[in-house]
């Protein structure tokens, strides 16, 4: 009996584990690496971004970068509203309402558009 239980429990676990899938956007940017779905919201010289950022990256810059362009993404994170401050991509051509992806854990990551197929997903604006 004890063996029957215990069977059934390690198929019961091992049947969670394979439902767990992670988040992957585009096809290459993983949940779990800090990447969300977000809005660019406001784009400016570091020193004159209007919106709070939780995750800012202007903190790492120095303070001859304060007129350079940054970006500012708002996006969802475990169902709140956040913000992230980046520095902007030269090469990026972000504009205010663009959907992109962002990554939240590092400052250095590129800020891709989405794709078309997913830009009416639900994010944060």
């Amino acid at each position: 009996m004890k063996t029957l239980v215990a069977g059934m429990v390690a198929v019961a676990v091992g049947g969670l584990g394979g439902c767990a899938s992670p988040t992957v956007f585009e096809g290459k940017y993983a949940q779990d690496d800090g990447w969300r779905k977000g809005t660019v919201v406001e784009i400016g010289p570091a020193n004159s971004l209007k919106r709070p950022s939780f995750y800012d990256c202007r903190a790492e810059a120095s303070d001859a970068e304060g007129d350079k362009p940054y970006v500012m993404v708002a996006f969802l994170r475990n169902g709140h509203p956040y913000a992230r401050a980046a520095k902007l991509p030269a090469d990026a051509q972000l504009q205010v309402g663009d959907k992109v992806c962002v990554n939240f854990k590092d400052c250095n990551a590129p800020i891709p558009k989405r794709s078309s197929s997913t830009s009416d997903e639900k994010d944060f604006n």
